[in-house]
């Protein structure tokens, strides 16, 4: 089986859960006899995609960040592939990686399967550029797939009220963690001992003020609390003013990280906070259990679904939930040492292999309705 994939998150992602995915993903079906992934991709700043072995795309300006670089290694790429396509024999099926549907008119009979991550732009559209057409584009394509990969049930259920994609259409296939605790990797002198761990983006839906606005309840009666957010990039402006104000500026840090120093972060930290109010999966929920951080999620959208009974969860509108939680996992050692345990327990439940081996499923179904 011939499985083509495109360039669309490896030209505007450098890391994150998508690109992540599918670089986990290729790399596993790599391993299968008679499956072939493939990539068309001329141009990429991706951390992951040169782990894929035959796979070397030209940097583009990877130290210099301009206005529209990512929109120019998007329009580079999306002519490569247009071109390349009609170069190489026709896959089996290809598999774009986001949601543009340029490859409409080029893949020909060629069926397809479209992955989607979220929906976070039909829930949330006023935290999205007005010329971001992402909704529209994910509609056109979910209703044109021959199949549809949602990556959670709440994802699926989703789709299946907002697009109105029919549920015979849409297979659920959990994504997965690769991270480990890598005992060679130290922990900087620069970092507080003890502290509460955020994780990633912290754009409107993801939370942070809430979460910020919650802790200093918590740093009133605990003064050796601190908070570290892990990725993100560095705090706006907008953060730097809140957390001034809120008389946290000395508990509260942000440092860019590796694979290997997020997971010793996880592994250190008192506890691994999600505040999200809307997520399409969560992989930090599964990095925190494979490194041995209690996990406090909010009670939203599919966060509950992948953290079971190894997680405990707060509402995440409601400050005294969040607090309360903190407090209990602080101060009751036996707490964490119950919720650490389940955690390694239930990430077990979830591996790159198992994602790819329902992914093949979802590719022979799509033949097999090819061939009637």
């Amino acid at each position: 089986m011939n499985v083509l994939f495109d360039h669309q998150v490896f030209s505007f992602q450098e890391y994150g859960g998508i690109s992540r995915y599918y670089s986990q993903l290729i790399k596993e079906l790599s391993s299968r006899d008679d499956i072939h992934p493939a990539v068309l991709i001329k141009y990429s700043n991706n951390a992951y995609l040169r782990s894929i072995n035959n796979l070397e795309p030209k940097p583009f300006f990877r130290s210099h960040r301009f206005k529209g670089r990512n929109e120019l290694i998007r329009l580079l790429n999306q002519s490569y592939c247009k071109s390349e396509y009609q170069q190489r024999n026709p896959p089996d099926i290809f598999h774009p990686t986001y949601y543009h549907p340029y490859f409409l008119d080029v893949i020909g009979k060629v069926p397809f399967v479209l992955t989607i991550y979220d929906m976070a732009h039909e829930l949330y559209p006023g935290m999205f550029h007005p010329l971001d057409f992402t909704i529209r584009n994910k509609k056109t394509l979910a209703l044109k797939a021959s199949r549809v990969i949602a990556i959670s049930e709440n994802t699926k259920n989703d789709v299946v009220r907002m697009l109105g994609v029919p549920e015979s259409s849409i297979d659920v296939i959990p994504l997965a963690t690769d991270i480990s605790v890598d005992t060679s990797v130290k922990y900087p002198d620069s970092l507080p001992e003890d502290f509460i761990l955020y994780v990633g983006a912290r754009n409107t839906y993801k939370n942070f003020p809430f979460f910020l606005r919650a802790i200093q309840f918590l740093f009133k009666e605990t003064k050796n609390i601190s908070v570290i957010c892990a990725g993100g990039g560095s705090f706006s402006a907008k953060e730097l003013k809140l957390i001034d104000t809120l008389g946290l500026s000395k508990k509260v840090f942000q440092v860019n990280v590796s694979d290997g120093l997020l997971a010793v972060l996880y592994s250190k930290s008192k506890a691994f906070v999600y505040p999200s109010l809307y997520e399409g999966f969560g992989i930090p929920v599964l990095e925190a259990f494979s490194c041995g951080a209690p996990a406090v999620l909010s009670n939203r959208s599919s966060l509950p679904e992948v953290g079971g009974d190894a997680a405990v969860y707060f509402d995440p509108e409601n400050a005294d939930s969040l607090v309360s939680v903190l407090r209990s996992l602080i101060y009751q050692k036996n707490n964490t040492d119950e919720m650490t345990a389940k955690g390694f327990e239930r990430a077990k439940l979830f591996s790159w292999r198992r994602t790819a081996d329902q992914t093949l499923d979802t590719y022979t179904k799509v033949l097999k309705s090819e061939t009637h």
